[in-house]
């Protein structure tokens, strides 16, 4: 009876350990091997782990496998007129003295300038714009420079924001917007200011938010951000991105936005990865 017993439990334990195999996809009776192929497809309900790098492949390393889906949240407008920074033109109500400012800034000017001292292209620039600029002598003695150090710049039909970072970028100088003044000093003392951007004005949800950000950390001024040694930083608040920087990221960051904006909404969807059987032949080739 000893050994009938033992039978029955190996063929018991058989029978449960093919059809463990089976189970797994690893079962060999009568089965065409397959290869679970990836193809892309667009999705209105994407992985938004996926997005976010992923979760390491489940909680804890280990716990519990499997991806975590996430269903995107979807947002809502403000019921309030399109803010400033998406129109393309500052907040006139809160703050007119600026808004004059960098409209000058984006006039597209001729200049033509050789061996100018920095003082003397600045006079120029603020009589042809029609606006205050005042440089800040310790923030260029800071980086050994004087308001006599000679600089050139010849452009035609261009944004005098471009002539001004032509002619500062070298010298390691920014400008920033101060009262009624383009003010010139140095990147360390141009203090970073907090602006808020609501993305529900140009993006449908918050499924593709990361590859925003990633996109502006490369594109948009990218030595500034902090992941790159910089001081500027970037977090999402709701659909609020919110943004410290310094004025001239800002205004980089807002032309941005703007032409992002433009785009077709149902282009600005993420694409995720479906898995697809693709039978293949098992027999070995000769």
């Amino acid at each position: 009876m000893t050994r009938s017993f033992f039978s029955m439990v190996g063929i018991a334990t058989g029978i449960a350990l093919v059809t463990a195999l089976k189970i797994s996809g690893l079962g060999f009776v009568n089965q065409t091997p397959e290869v679970l192929g990836q193809i892309e497809a667009p999705s209105d309900q994407p992985d938004v782990l996926a997005q976010m790098g992923g979760m390491g492949g489940g909680m804890g390393g280990g716990g519990m496998g499997g991806t975590q889906l996430l269903v995107p949240y979807e947002w809502s407008k403000a019921n309030a007129e399109v803010p400033g920074w998406l129109d393309g033109a500052a907040d006139a109500e809160a703050n007119e003295r600026e808004a004059v400012i960098r409209r000058a800034l984006n006039e597209r000017i001729d200049v033509s300038f050789t061996n100018t001292p920095l003082s003397s292209f600045f006079q120029t620039l603020s009589d042809q714009l029609g606006i205050a600029i005042l440089i800040d002598a310790k923030g260029l003695e800071d980086e050994t420079i004087t308001p006599e150090d000679p600089v050139s710049a010849v452009r035609t039909e261009t944004r005098a924001r471009d002539i001004i970072r032509q002619v500062l970028e070298p010298l390691n100088l920014t400008t920033l917007v101060k009262g009624e003044a383009l003010f010139v000093t140095n990147k360390k003392n141009s203090a970073n200011i907090n602006r808020y951007y609501d993305l529900s004005f140009i993006l449908p949800n918050n499924t593709v938010t990361n590859d925003l950000i990633r996109a502006i950390e490369t594109s948009i001024t990218p030595d500034t951000w902090l992941n790159a040694g910089g001081t500027s930083t970037m977090s999402m608040v709701g659909s609020v991105l919110v943004v410290q920087a310094n004025d001239e990221t800002q205004e980089e960051l807002a032309t941005f936005l703007r032409e992002i904006a433009k785009q077709d909404p149902t282009n600005l969807k993420p694409r995720r990865f479906v898995e697809k059987p693709v039978a293949v032949n098992a027999e070995s080739p000769k």
